[in-house]
């Protein structure tokens, strides 16, 4: 099966995964699995091409909460851990989500923040928020620069799901100057796995 790509072998678990090309042999794959198979693939794929940390994470509230890692190759690199709630407003795995949803939200999500006492309106306006949520809209990304963490970088994208599914975001992300100066390999190899992902999302009911 390994030899035909039906299954790709990930050498950290030493488990065998399912590719797209085995899930197109029927429709053994739902919303349910989709997470542990082809999502976990795209990630993997991501990963080997980009060699840094790779972060999912979904919405909670008004937070973002990572739900998975892949760690990085290099020797240097940014760490977190799975269960990890950052504000979606503070996160560049965060504006993403922010950027898929109507302004009215975005309103709605920030006072919900500020009357939780979790940001100062001095210090995060809604204007200015808006203003970054709008150039994640316009790119269909977020490179998010020490927004977390000072002198960290982060490539955020939405991934495709199916319907029914929670919604996820991918972020990579390592020490800014390294994600600045591979930007354009980092945003290509999301691209691809997010192209491939949608097409095979929207065949699951």
């Amino acid at each position: 099966m390994a030899q035909l790509n039906y299954l790709s072998f990930e050498s950290t678990s030493r488990a065998y995964l399912p590719t797209l090309r085995l899930s197109q042999l029927g429709s053994w794959v739902t919303a349910a699995n989709y997470e542990s198979g082809p999502i976990q693939e795209a990630v993997r794929r991501i990963g080997r091409k980009v060699g840094e940390t790779i972060l999912l994470g979904t919405v909670t509230d008004i937070y973002v909460e990572i739900v998975d890692i892949l760690r990085a190759k290099q020797p240097l690199q940014y760490y977190t851990k799975v269960g990890t709630k950052v504000l979606l407003f503070h996160s560049g795995v965060g504006w993403p989500f922010l950027g898929g949803v109507s302004d009215e939200d975005v309103a709605r999500i920030y006072r919900r923040t500020v009357r939780l006492k979790k940001i100062d309106r001095g210090v995060s306006s809604l204007r200015k928020l808006k203003a970054g949520i709008e150039e994640v809209r316009r790119d269909g990304c977020c490179l998010s620069r020490g927004m977390v963490t000072r002198g960290v970088g982060v490539v955020g994208m939405v991934m495709p799901t199916p319907p029914q599914h929670r919604p996820l975001a991918i972020g990579v992300t390592g020490p800014m100057e390294r994600i600045e100066r591979n930007l354009s390999r980092i945003l290509a190899a999301i691209r691809a796995e997010n192209a491939r992902l949608a097409h095979f999302a929207s065949t699951i009911d």
